[in-house]
């Protein structure tokens, strides 16, 4: 936990605690912190470390109804378009498990950090979130990045196609098609990141425990939404 954030967390603990006597409603508890700045994960980390220390059986009452309340909050907001959590929700809606789309997300990141638009350093030939590559998968071969982004009347730097088009050779490229089988039946995340790695991606330099580390952190953070 950064300092950054033990300090909205602590202000928000404040904030409740300074509500005394009066914090015997949850809506009231919720119209306290509800307009607050900080982040809604400080709100419910903050309620949590209340409900520690005050121990009463109405506050445990209130904390209930108020983490329920704020938890809906953080299932009903949307991902942030191209973010780690944005590329396996679509990913998921796309076919992929869980852990199969964590897997490709952790590889993706250290393929590209997540950059649609990025172009491999050095003049190589990798292109976009997968660095395909010039030559080949990327504008020459028979299902190509960019022959498919104009299908979709699109750019080959748009992100949400090249989501499509990960997801389009799983379909339709019988090398990629049993990739597809095979990472969604990894049982954990870190056999889904090597799946992907060798079978799809077949990095040069693998940077493997990069990887692995990545799809660890991907995982714990999504399990926490």
């Amino acid at each position: 936990m950064t300092d950054q954030f033990d300090e909205g967390v602590k202000e928000l603990l404040m904030t409740i605690l300074s509500l005394g006597a009066t914090a015997f409603e949850a809506n009231y508890v919720l119209d306290k912190i509800k307009d607050r700045p900080e982040p809604i994960e400080q709100k419910i980390d903050a309620i949590k470390k209340a409900d520690d220390i005050i121990n009463t059986p109405t506050f445990d009452k209130i904390s209930n109804e108020v983490l329920k309340s704020l938890q809906q909050d953080v299932e009903d907001t949307p991902p942030v378009h191209g973010s780690a959590e944005y590329i396996i929700k679509r990913l998921e809606d796309g076919g992929l498990n869980k852990t199969a789309a964590i897997g490709v997300v952790a590889n993706l990141k250290a393929e590209s950090n997540l950059d649609p638009s990025i172009k491999q350093h050095g003049g190589g030939p990798g292109r976009g979130l997968a660095q395909w590559e010039k030559g080949g998968r990327y504008d020459n071969d028979r299902i190509n990045l960019k022959g498919f982004a104009k299908s979709k009347g699109t750019k080959w730097q748009d992100l949400d196609a090249q989501i499509d088009f990960i997801l389009y050779e799983m379909e339709n490229h019988p090398e990629y098609k049993r990739v597809k089988e095979e990472i969604n039946g990894a049982s954990t995340v870190k056999d889904a990141v090597l799946i992907f790695l060798k079978k799809y991606e077949k990095a040069g330099t693998p940077h493997t425990e990069k990887r692995i580390k990545y799809g660890e952190e991907l995982e714990k953070a999504y399990n926490a939404k």
